[in-house]
């Protein structure tokens, strides 16, 4: 039976103000956050800040070199600041993308079935790439992997003998792919004559991963990013993550390591909410950070074309203005870029693809199209399956249980 709206209505103003309490930060909280942000901006440099916290520490953050060189904690996007209408973030996004190459990475996942009495999976993971070329110029390809039932179940104990399924074994298999997708695209234009980006839809540092098993969150999340960020560096290719909004508390986390006295007895607050009493016009962005939120960057490791690689102290991350609310967008990349003096460039480009997509990057949505798995496409799944079982005469049987109750949901 469909959703009683008139309850749901009802449901909702009860939690009311909860809701709002939730999403909100206690005033005097951030005030003190803000306070204590402008007075250590403005009395200790970078290396003074970074020397109070112990080496193997993980204050969520560090400040770079960028700490040293603003008198506040937004980098201003001054060009954005006459700007009265879309057509002049048009003409900024086409400036600043011209000759450019944009790749955006993106996958989705199907699985593990329910309609067979044993276990399949899908992924799909696709990328695109404009050139931003007159004329329009495009690469694109999609990549559809199945995945077996060994993949998509788990030991049900030590033995091996019996498996069950897990729901989360085709979102693990389509980060590996996104992620090998992401080198891949590296490789492929490493040798271009002018600048690529690689966009990544979500964080570089896998700390989300940290619930999961050690094997799995090592295995398949570090070692897969690991070696994202060493295509990057190795190839000097620039890739980025991108996270819509943000609720991260690194900045938070640090100031109050900093300041235990006067923060250490308060909850941590969203770094977006402390950073945007500096926020002026569109595109501002923070300093830029080192991220050190927990044991999950010093796991980065890899070995890439004979080199070996750690990146403990080699993700960077800024919080970027572009949306049409308070919030604020988190964007990671390597410290390679820095270095080489293109943090600017790189977030110009990131800008400009947030411009022409109206707030959330255009590259990394056109790949999103390409990549996304609806229910046309697990019908059409698991009919092909059902075919190709009866062709090969395959012991795949239908699950009786599972089709009683789609027929009912018709």
């Amino acid at each position: 039976m469909p959703v009683d709206r008139a309850a749901v209505v009802e449901g909702l103003r009860d939690h009311d103000e909860e809701i709002r309490e939730y999403g909100e930060s206690d005033s005097d909280t951030l005030e003190a956050y803000r306070t204590v942000l402008a007075e250590t901006l403005g009395t200790l440099e970078a290396d003074g800040l970074t020397a109070e916290i112990p080496k193997d520490d993980y204050p969520g953050a560090l400040p770079t070199t960028e700490w040293n060189d603003y008198d506040n904690p937004l980098v201003p996007f001054e060009q954005s600041a006459e700007w009265n209408n879309h057509e002049a973030v048009n003409e900024f996004a086409h400036e600043a993308l011209s000759g450019v190459t944009t790749v955006g990475v993106d996958g989705s996942e199907l699985g593990p079935t329910r309609e067979f009495t044993v276990p399949l999976g899908l992924v799909q993971t696709a990328w695109v790439a404009n050139h931003h070329r007159t004329g329009g110029a495009y690469d694109r390809d999609t990549r559809t992997r199945v995945l077996g039932p060994t993949a998509v179940t788990q030991p049900a104990d030590d033995s091996g003998d019996r498996r069950y399924p897990d729901g989360r074994a085709p979102g693990h298999e389509r980060y590996r792919e996104e992620a090998r997708a992401v080198v891949d695209c590296i490789e492929r234009y490493a040798d271009a004559d002018s600048l690529t980006v690689v966009c990544y839809d979500g964080p570089l540092v896998p700390t989300f991963a940290n619930t999961l098993g050690a094997e799995v969150r090592d295995e398949v999340y570090r070692a897969s990013m690991a070696r994202v960020l060493a295509a990057s560096q190795h190839h000097e290719v620039p890739v980025i993550g991108y996270t819509a909004g943000s609720s991260r508390t690194s900045l938070s986390k640090l100031l109050r390591r900093a300041e235990p006295d006067r923060l250490g007895s308060e909850s941590l607050v969203p770094d977006a909410q402390i950073l945007n009493d500096w926020r002026e016009q569109w595109g501002d962005r923070s300093l830029a950070f080192v991220h050190r939120q927990d044991g999950t960057v010093d796991g980065l490791e890899t070995v890439y074309e004979g080199r070996e690689y750690e990146f403990g102290h080699e993700v960077l991350f800024t919080y970027l203005a572009v949306g049409d609310g308070p919030g604020m967008d988190y964007v990671e990349f390597p410290a390679w870029i820095a270095r080489a003096g293109l943090t600017d460039t790189v977030l110009n480009v990131v800008r400009a693809e947030t411009g022409i997509g109206r707030g959330y990057p255009e590259i990394l949505q056109q790949a999103d199209t390409d990549a996304v798995l609806d229910a046309g496409d697990e019908q059409e799944f698991l009919r092909l399956v059902t075919e190709y079982a009866d062709d090969v005469d395959l012991p795949l049987e239908l699950d009786a249980k599972e089709l009683s109750k789609r027929r009912r949901r018709r």
